[in-house]
């Protein structure tokens, strides 16, 4: 064998090479998805919109859809933001704790046969206006890039 000739290591396996019509072979890491960060002024634009477009889906379902809102913006931006992740977590346990007070709500009045209504829906219907409330106010916080924590709700997303 002359010297320009390389014999193949036998440690070292000889590279592949890809078929006729066969795609190449992909590195590990290009496989995988990895979300790009927001830009800072999108971030607060996303968080507060979770609370504004969520306040306004309530009004509109009267409590029960609210929580459709900043599960799906929560869902498609948590990845790519700190702040949309923490608003998203904060209005969706804020609509969860709406629509299951007012399960409750019916349910209690039900079972005292009717006349809880009278008690239960107005309490739970006042527990939606200071969700809506509460909502604007945390938009406001989150528009400024404050990590604001809404107060009285039950914590369903940590």
């Amino acid at each position: 064998m002359s010297e320009n000739q390389s014999v193949p290591q036998p440690d070292q396996p000889a590279p592949a090479q890809p078929r006729a019509g066969q795609p190449s072979p992909t590195p590990a890491s290009a496989a995988q998805y990895v979300p790009q960060p927001m830009l800072e002024s999108e971030a607060r634009t996303w968080s507060m919109l979770i609370h504004i477009i969520a306040a306004a889906a309530m009004v509109l379902s009267l409590g029960f859809l609210g929580f459709v809102v900043p599960l799906i913006l929560w869902l498609i931006y948590r990845e790519r933001s700190a702040l949309v992740d923490f608003h998203g977590k904060q209005n969706l346990n804020l609509q969860l704790t709406v629509l299951v007070s007012g399960v409750a709500a019916f349910v209690i009045g039900a079972l005292f046969f009717g006349v809880g209504l009278i008690v239960t829906v107005p309490l739970w219907g006042l527990y939606c206006v200071y969700a809506l409330i509460i909502s604007i106010v945390a938009g406001v916080r989150a528009h400024r890039g404050e990590y604001y924590r809404v107060p009285a709700i039950i914590p369903f997303v940590k």
